[in-house]
């Protein structure tokens, strides 16, 4: 399984089957330079598209969906602030935060279950946002972070990474095109952060 950060907080997840958008502030008609895909996640849509006449199948709601052998899962955040997925292809699950919506309560953690990817906005370089992170991580305990949201430095510098890099304690910050999987990651006490570089 393949994935790639497509710049803000959507993600592409190509699995050995299908392809899978996975984008909190996506909107229906958005085009997409990164090729076609045949579902979309994401709570900004509204409303479930399960059986759409033409693109792609659509989940913007609470519940557990099976779809071209992907599994996804939609927990209440428990802030008011929406729905938070878990999207579980080729056995990878990943859970893409985008704008984190503040402390999780316990059962929002059991909700979520295992998470093996996890992506949030760094929301453009953010000091507090980096140092919530921290407690993120602790809570849910993937195995591997990847940090999106954030605007890539043009000189060789960190730039709006660097917040970030520091809390994290990165000597060293190495993007690449994409993040691949073959299963899900083993159980480490120490979570892996992976730098994408965004693919527009």
């Amino acid at each position: 399984m393949e994935i790639t950060w497509l710049g803000e907080s959507a993600l592409l997840l190509k699995g050995r089957d299908t392809r899978v958008l996975v984008d909190p502030a996506y909107q229906p008609g958005k085009a997409s330079s990164n090729g076609s895909f045949e579902i979309v996640v994401s709570s900004a849509c509204g409303e479930n598209q399960l059986r759409p006449e033409q693109g792609p199948q659509v989940v913007a709601r609470q519940g557990e969906y099976e779809l071209r052998g992907v599994s996804v899962r939609g927990v209440a955040s428990g802030t008011g602030s929406g729905t938070v997925f878990v999207t579980e292809v080729d056995e990878v699950a990943i859970c893409d935060f985008g704008e984190l919506p503040g402390a999780l309560d316990v059962e929002v953690i059991d909700a979520l279950g295992t998470i093996n990817v996890l992506a949030v906005s760094l929301q453009h370089g953010s000091a507090q946002r980096a140092r919530e992170l921290t407690n993120l991580i602790s809570q849910l305990q993937p195995a591997v972070l990847i940090p999106i949201g954030y605007r890539a430095s043009n000189d060789g510098s960190l730039g709006e990474l660097a917040p970030f890099a520091q809390e994290m304690g990165l000597a060293q910050v190495n993007p690449q095109p994409k993040l691949t999987l073959t299963g899900a990651p083993g159980i480490s006490d120490e979570t892996r952060v992976v730098v994408l570089e965004a693919r527009r």
